[in-house]
């Protein structure tokens, strides 16, 4: 944010320009800043998605198939956010206590098509294909987010126009749109637009860290079947083999060394890919800000190094790894928090261990609540069990607008729960719920806000959801 600063002759206006510097600005006001180039081009559309997420696919295409003309916008040279940018090659799933998955609708669709585990790039092919398929949605690619006008009061407000660069070409073009879908991971358009939020765990009152960041890796050179039948419970702790994943290690990353002080390594999984390639999340990194470049480069380079430390570390100790070798990095880290928007209604630990299953609910969950280290030796505040409970819409509403939602990570939840609802699944089922929503703000005239309270416009919203296949209610899953 940039800010003006006055010369003052007196200690008072000198006193009084400081205390200004840090004043917060009201709602909708912009700080004074050198004028910058107007928009080459203006364009309507009845919803706005930014992001490359799957959250931001799934809203785009749920918005497309209510018949919305929909702006489909990504930073990215490709889609899927984490999925191929971060080499998540394998879902965290939803699933209830026996085994049995609580989840259908869009999510259940790219699952189909994407299986356990999948290659980065076939997931993106999915994507693009999935998108494309609906003329009604335009894509936008390498294309960022710079200014946000917005209008109204500060409970009141109305994301009017968001502008864009074209990183390919240079070029400025804003979008008018009806409804906005905030689908980035970290909430850039809300906080942009003036939404409040928490960084990390700043709701604990502590401070504001958050969960240690990845760098994913792959690696050749690995026998995975002698890795697989070697897998023994009683000398690597809890964990599974599947055709295409191993999971566990616990007992034996007890005496791993990492090169940095920043990280930590508490288990592996590992994911098997067509070619033989195998990946490695393991590796957190603590410390790492995903909202800053620097941090995000500084995370960079600690998780190279530490890949090739943890390689030779599981050459001595894992059958099947004697021969592995580096082959590739991740192109960015798997970030797994950053912020927590301020919602109409906050998820919390509380409503994820009790199974809450609210009148609002868009869809259901049961990922444990899995925090990863905020720093190193933080240790496992939860057992890893798993309770079914209901993601709600108002968490998804942020405070004071009318006409914006999030879908992601960034959704109104405490640290703690964060643990659970940042999955993709479970986002994937919030950007379904997105649209459906547009569909129904955009066609009866009523906001966001009014929707997420009145349970006649909920009822709606969910009978829309389930229709199309979203499992809404946990005695229709």
């Amino acid at each position: 944010m940039t800010q003006m600063h006055r010369r003052g002759s007196t200690a008072l206006s000198a006193l009084l320009a400081a205390v200004l510097l840090w004043l917060p600005l009201p709602a909708g006001a912009t700080a004074a800043r050198a004028p910058e180039p107007p928009p080459s081009l203006t364009l309507p559309t009845q919803v706005l998605v930014v992001g490359g997420t799957p959250a931001a696919i799934a809203a785009a295409i749920a918005a497309a198939r209510h018949g919305l003309r929909v702006q489909l916008v990504c930073d990215k040279p490709y889609l899927g956010g984490l999925l191929t940018g971060a080499m998540m090659d394998q879902w965290d799933l939803n699933k209830a206590p026996d085994g049995a998955p609580i989840e259908g609708g869009i999510f259940r669709e790219i699952y189909n098509r994407l299986g356990e585990a999948f290659e980065p790039q076939t997931a993106e092919a999915v994507f693009l294909d999935m998108v494309q398929a609906y003329p009604a949605i335009t894509l936008h690619m390498m294309t960022a987010p710079v200014a946000v006008k917005v209008t109204g009061m500060a409970l009141d407000r109305r994301v009017r126009q968001v502008t864009f660069v074209d990183e390919r070409y240079d070029e400025r073009f804003a979008i008018d749109a009806g409804t906005v879908i905030d689908a980035t991971d970290d909430a850039d358009l809300a906080a942009m637009s003036g939404a409040r939020y928490d960084v990390g765990r700043q709701d604990t009152g502590l401070d504001t860290k958050m969960q240690a960041a990845t760098l994913m890796f792959a690696v050749v050179g690995v026998d995975w079947h002698e890795a697989a039948r070697s897998y023994d419970e009683g000398r690597y702790g809890f964990g599974g083999v599947t055709e295409k994943k191993i999971w566990g290690y616990t007992k034996l990353m007890r005496a791993y060394q990492p090169l940095s002080a920043q990280v930590a390594v508490r288990d592996l999984n590992l994911g098997r890919e067509p070619d033989g390639r195998v990946t490695i999340n393991a590796v957190d990194i603590t410390g790492i800000d995903g909202r800053k470049p620097s941090s995000l480069e500084e995370g960079m380079e600690i998780g190279r190094a530490e890949a090739h430390h943890l390689t030779h570390f599981l050459r001595r100790r894992v059958p099947g790894f004697q021969h592995a070798r580096v082959a590739a990095f991740a192109d960015e880290l798997y970030i797994r928090e950053t912020r927590h928007v301020l919602g109409l209604t906050t998820l919390t630990a509380n409503d994820i261990w009790h199974g809450s299953v609210p009148y609002d609910t868009i869809g259901l969950a049961s990922y444990p609540l899995d925090l990863h280290p905020s720093y190193v030796g933080e240790q496992p505040a939860y057992a890893p069990v798993r309770h079914i409970y209901g993601v709600p819409f108002r968490a998804m509403v942020p405070y004071g607008f009318d006409n914006l939602l999030v879908a992601g990570p960034a959704i109104s939840a405490t640290h703690v729960a964060a643990g659970s609802a940042r999955i993709i699944p479970t986002t994937i089922e919030e950007g379904e719920a997105a649209g459906a929503a547009a569909a129904v703000s955009l066609r009866h005239g009523v906001d966001f806000a009014r929707m997420a309270y009145e349970e006649e416009w909920m009822r709606r919203l969910r009978s829309s959801l389930a229709r199309a296949g979203a499992v809404v209610d946990i005695a229709r899953r």
